[in-house]
């Protein structure tokens, strides 16, 4: 139901009518998914909460058993890299940035995963 329910969200994000000139639009916005190291429910939160704090970040969502992230944003506000990015920064590694020690230290220790 939930894979459904991303898909549905997807599609209305990515195609939008519009009324004014009864015109079929194609919006701007992509997605993508990456791989960030995480365990539990706090990081799920943690993760998605840094992913939807960079503009132009429409949706995330963070799977816990695959670790993997997909993200819908609009490639002309920010980049994958802006996200990724801004997830380090919060302690989540991932395919493209490390989190900075100190940050990774200040996790609550339910959250503690193993450092690549």
């Amino acid at each position: 139901m939930t894979k459904l329910l991303i898909i549905a969200t997807s599609l209305f994000l990515q195609i939008q009518m519009t009324t004014n000139t009864g015109t079929l639009e194609v919006s701007k916005n992509i997605t993508e998914k990456f791989w960030v190291n995480g365990v539990c429910d706090m990081c799920q939160t943690r993760i998605q909460k840094a992913a939807l704090s960079v503009k132009g970040v429409k949706m995330a969502n963070w799977d816990i058993e695959s670790k993997i992230l997909t993200v819908i944003f609009n490639p002309e506000k920010c980049t994958l890299n802006d996200i990724k990015s801004k997830i380090a920064a919060v302690g989540h590694d991932n395919d493209t940035f490390k989190a900075p020690d100190d940050v990774y230290d200040q996790l609550h220790f339910c959250c503690k995963y193993e450092r690549i």
